[in-house]
């Protein structure tokens, strides 16, 4: 009987796993990994190396990273169950999804890249004072980073209760530690590249997974979709109110509920889409058309793989039945590995352990090499602090072990604790501190200093102060603190703080005297084409000048534009090799 760390009662009884299988299996899979991230290893020689992967990751590999990014133990394996117990109102959750991807698309890939920098604080300091826009971009980044890096490593714990069969408090406490050090060392060896390579791996082993999965439940229904939605309707769950599994109502009802399915829907599509390191892959690939490439080919794997979990929710019932799948909100991840049992036995039980470990660490290791980036790019420049480029890498490495063995260590002291609640609000703040400024950024020109601020630390404010008051932190059994109950919130908070966030940022804006409409047509042109606005072309040369003849002027050590704000995007490479403006080579 399992009862793991900040798992609510019931207790499982475990009767599918096999560690015997899957121990070995998920070695092999870690010293795979391990020769995949090695392969790049000595391409890493400068900062830009680690960072960004030189600006060399191409459409094709940035698209499977891309998609492999939101492939998450959430996304796989417990929505699985969530979609047999919920059905239609659970299979929306993956609609959202979706939709977060294709705004992705529409709105940051190509322009995100064209700009050329490296961090969230690359885009803020160019339309607001360089040193609050940083400040403002390490707040948020580091707070969606310690969030989703908590709730990560705790997925790792219930993995290993789940897939392995480990139901030690202190076994599962030492597994997180070796498995988020093992993570931190393969972000340490070779930055961006070796994590995009992880990403890729990761992606492939999970195509393949779900595409097995997704026969075996064909077959075992003689190909007929509409035999297993027909069984799953005849075996669902019966709930109060009534309704059908393929219809929607049974998680949210009616009148207020529906509003809360809503807010959920809402705050998934727009949250999402804003997640720094998700978005912030940009940075790395060749060009800004390259990016919109890459960006939209993920959309349609991520749809592609969503659709095929979206089957196998509705198998899960149609061959368990009502009473085997996972039937309270917190064991929604028991009805997956219950229905490989069912279909693939002992040996693929086995085999996918890795896989849902794989889930993890690749998330794990992006939201690292996020973190170092913001620390290095934005917190360095905020302090004050201009580290020569010979000494920059060696910081970088120092700051990826120290962000990733203190974050492990955190992680690991935080699993009694129930914090399934930072999920969504890591996404809400995502949608209401960045999303806002982001989009402004682009494409208002009154945005300023003042109008960031109020996005950043007025949007975070309101939403954690409604977040003390919903359903994750007081109330039901699953809350952090479920003896109490003071909670006055049970739509998801993002619902109210995204369009607080828009309305903060333009009253900010236009309470404040600041503006700079070079600033704001200098964005445009280099947003839109990659290239310098041509009043900045002259001050770009002057400054490549002085800065080959060692006197000022030149780029400042953070890279900023001949303006002094944002990334400059032509200049000398990392390699001593004269680059070119997108319009330039035109």
């Amino acid at each position: 009987m399992s009862t793991i760390l900040a798992d609510p009662p019931p207790p499982i009884d475990n009767t599918w796993a096999v560690p015997g299988i899957a121990i070995p299996a998920t070695i092999a899979a870690a010293v795979a990994v391990y020769f995949v991230v090695r392969s790049v290893r000595d391409s890493v020689r400068t900062p830009d190396d680690f960072l960004i992967a030189n600006r060399r990751i191409g459409p094709v590999q940035n698209a499977v990273a891309l998609a492999s990014a939101p492939l998450m133990y959430s996304t796989l394996f417990i929505i699985t169950g969530h979609i047999a117990l919920n059905g239609y109102d659970a299979a929306m959750l993956l609609t959202a999804f979706t939709t977060s991807m294709v705004l992705g698309v529409l709105l940051f890939a190509s322009p995100i890249r064209n700009l050329g920098g490296y961090s969230l604080g690359d885009i803020f300091a160019m339309r607001a004072e360089e040193r609050s826009a940083r400040r403002a971009a390490a707040v948020v980044t580091l707070l969606i980073y310690g969030m989703f890096t908590i709730i990560s490593l705790a997925a790792i714990a219930f993995i290993f209760n789940r897939w392995f069969g480990l139901d030690n408090v202190a076994g599962l406490g030492a597994s997180v530690l070796v498995v988020g050090l093992v993570t931190v060392l393969y972000a340490y060896m070779a930055g961006m590249a070796g994590v995009t390579r992880l990403l890729v791996f990761k992606a492939i082993l999970t195509l393949t997974v779900v595409l097995v999965l997704t026969l075996l439940v064909l077959a075992e229904f003689n190909l007929n979709i509409f035999d297993i939605l027909d069984k799953a309707e005849a075996n669902r769950k019966d709930v109060p109110a009534g309704y059908d599994l393929l219809g929607p109502g049974r998680e949210f009802g009616e009148g207020q509920h529906r509003l809360v399915h809503l807010s959920k829907l809402f705050c998934v599509a727009v949250g999402v889409a804003a997640i720094p390191f998700l978005f912030m892959r940009n940075f790395a690939t060749t060009s800004g058309k390259d990016a919109r490439r890459s960006a939209g080919w993920a959309s349609m794997i991520v749809v592609g793989i969503y659709m095929c979990m979206a089957l196998v929710g509705f198998a899960s019932v149609a061959v368990l039945g009502p009473e085997r799948i996972g039937v309270i909100k917190a064991h929604r991840d028991i009805s997956l590995p219950k229905l490989v049992d069912e279909l693939g036995g002992p040996v693929m039980i086995g085999v996918l352990a890795p896989i849902a470990l794989l889930t993890i660490v690749g998330v794990y290791a992006a939201l690292l090499i996020n973190a170092v980036t913001c620390v290095t790019k934005d917190l360095n420049v905020a302090r004050g602090r201009k580290p020569g480029r010979a000494d920059e890498l060696k910081d970088i490495r120092r700051n990826t072990l120290r962000i990733g063995i203190g974050s492990v260590l955190v992680g690991v002291a935080m699993l009694p604790v129930r914090t399934h609640i930072f999920i969504p609000t890591s996404i809400d703040l995502a949608g209401t501190a960045i999303l806002p400024a982001v989009v402004y950024a682009l494409f208002w020109r009154r945005f300023n200093t003042a109008g960031l601020k109020w996005i950043v630390y007025g949007g975070t404010a309101l939403l954690f102060f409604l977040v003390i008051f919903s359903n994750g932190v007081t109330g039901p059994e699953d809350a952090i603190f479920p003896g109490h109950d003071i909670k006055f919130v049970d739509i998801e908070p993002g619902l109210i703080t995204v369009p607080a966030g828009f309305l903060l940022g333009w009253l900010g804006s236009i309470s404040s005297k600041e503006r700079d409409d070079a600033a704001f047509a200098e964005m445009q042109v280099r947003a839109l084409t990659g290239g310098l606005a041509p009043g900045a072309r002259k001050d770009a040369a002057r400054a490549a000048a002085a800065a080959a003849a060692g006197g000022p002027g030149g780029q400042s050590p953070n890279g900023a534009g001949p303006n002094g704000r944002g990334p400059a995007p032509g200049g000398p490479d990392d390699h001593g090799n004269q680059t070119r403006t997108p319009s330039e080579a035109r």
